[in-house]
């Protein structure tokens, strides 16, 4: 099975259950942290799926790194030590973070820019995405600086590439298209 069913499995059980309790944005946020751990050190990571170390092992790590998390996520992280799936951490808090926004009726922008993006332009970016999506939206900005200039927005399935790099691809194309040859 792949990761990527196993990561949606856990994260909808999850979603549901601090649904029921309503959790909703305390585990949202606890799995951001677990997350942000995750991602930023991979010595952990590398000796959490280590096959040698024991999950009693690393359930006792996970409880004195992540203490205050409720028994809800640190159930979560004990079963997944237990069952040797930590290698879907991160994708479950993405995906969990993807069912409370959509619960929310709340949509996440990937925005590419050239330059971290400043406050002014992220407001307008939101005001007018919203306007096109019908949802409140969250901006997540990724710096890139080999588009130039200009802007990448990714909206779930949707691609709005108004990046310098891409006009010019157009313009270049237009020009070898209309040359005479």
């Amino acid at each position: 099975m792949s990761q990527s069913i196993i990561a949606k499995r856990y994260a909808k059980a999850l979603f549901e259950v601090a649904k029921e309790h309503n959790l909703l944005d305390q585990v949202e946020q606890e799995w951001q942290a677990v997350h942000d751990v995750w991602v930023n050190h991979p010595e952990l990571r590398e000796w959490a799926i280590h096959p040698r170390v024991r999950s009693e092992e690393k359930k006792e790590v996970y409880d004195k790194l992540f203490s205050d998390l409720s028994d809800l996520s640190r159930n979560l992280l004990h079963l997944l030590a237990e069952r040797n799936r930590e290698n879907v951490i991160e994708a479950i808090g993405a995906e969990y973070r993807s069912l409370v926004h959509d619960a929310k009726g709340i949509a996440e922008a990937e925005v590419i820019t050239p330059r971290p993006l400043s406050k002014a332009k992220e407001k307008e970016l939101i005001s007018v995405f919203q306007k096109k999506i019908g949802k409140s939206l969250v901006i997540i900005n990724r710096v890139d600086s080999d588009i130039l200039g200009g802007v990448i927005v990714r909206i779930g399935d949707r691609l709005y590439d108004g990046s310098l790099v891409n006009k010019l691809k157009r313009f270049r194309n237009q020009m070898a298209e209309s040359s005479v040859g």
